[in-house]
């Protein structure tokens, strides 16, 4: 393991990793609020009240962005051999002794870290306070992350988490296209959002994961209460995944986007920005 033993590791990235990138978020914001808020006053009136969202979506994207590319680059550069989209037979074959260079022990460590720092921004001031949903999903792929890195699964962790984050940095986009208002590209990238959202976190995980996770982790040495945790995890984050697609779908089907976009921060929020003007 990278920073010790198993355990180890994952306390330190989910403590003093999380800790660091709140100091990045934080120099971040520092560097862009102002920025935003200027930009933003020029666009129009009513726009300057979205700075918060707007930085925050910004930060998120470009590490979604970051996670994204690492992962991608870390799944087909031949560390995950027989683990892929189209062919999943090596993802749990030869386990446990399955040998990886330490950048992918990086990674996943990385990803506990950001997925931690996400679940605690708010505590710091440094975003908005996420809804049960969202604290759920983020519950859940820690857990999902930890198991994978302490149990040595890392290819079939890395290809499922690859498949859950690959459309989060287009979400990003379609946020600050709503929030500001870009017409008439906002509705044809949603649309386009969604259909990625459907073919990778909708029709992925049941045709090319679940079948490796529910099928083939029977057939090694792994513990069966185990195997069970992980694939209720597993199916906890698909049921997520399957609620959002439906909220999806619904804001096509009434019009949301067709109308202004409304104020999504609470009241406490805003009354904090006001205060910081």
């Amino acid at each position: 393991m990278l920073l010790g033993d198993a355990v180890t590791s994952c306390f330190i990235a989910a403590v003093f990793g999380s800790f660091a990138i709140l100091v990045f978020r934080y120099v971040f914001y520092i560097l862009t609020y102002e920025r935003v808020r200027l930009y933003l006053r020029r666009r129009g009136r009513g726009y300057e009240m979205y700075t918060p969202v707007v930085t925050e979506e910004v930060w998120e994207g470009l590490g979604s962005i970051a996670i994204v590319a690492l992962s991608s680059w870390a799944l087909y550069a031949g560390h995950n051999a027989h683990c892929t989209l189209t062919d999943t037979s090596g993802c749990l074959h030869g386990w446990p002794n399955h040998h990886f260079p330490w950048t992918i022990d990086a990674l996943f460590l990385l990803q506990l870290a950001w997925y931690m720092h996400c679940t605690t921004k708010h505590w710091f001031g440094l975003g908005r306070v996420q809804g049960l949903d969202a604290g759920l999903h983020h519950a859940f792929t820690l857990c999902l992350l930890a198991m994978s890195y302490t149990l040595q699964l890392l290819r079939v962790g890395l290809l499922a988490h690859w498949i859950f984050v690959l459309t989060n940095p287009l979400l990003s986009v379609s946020k600050l296209l709503h929030c500001l208002d870009v017409r008439p590209g906002k509705k044809p990238f949603f649309i386009f959002f969604t259909v990625c959202y459907l073919a990778t976190r909708v029709l992925m995980v049941p045709v090319v994961l679940l079948p490796c996770t529910m099928r083939d982790v029977w057939h090694i040495p792994l513990d069966h209460w185990v195997a069970v945790t992980a694939n209720g995890f597993l199916l906890l984050l698909y049921g997520l995944s399957l609620f959002w697609f439906g909220r999806l779908l619904g804001i096509l089907l009434t019009g949301k986007l067709d109308s202004k976009p409304q104020m999504v921060m609470s009241v406490a929020e805003a009354i904090r920005w006001q205060k910081r003007q």
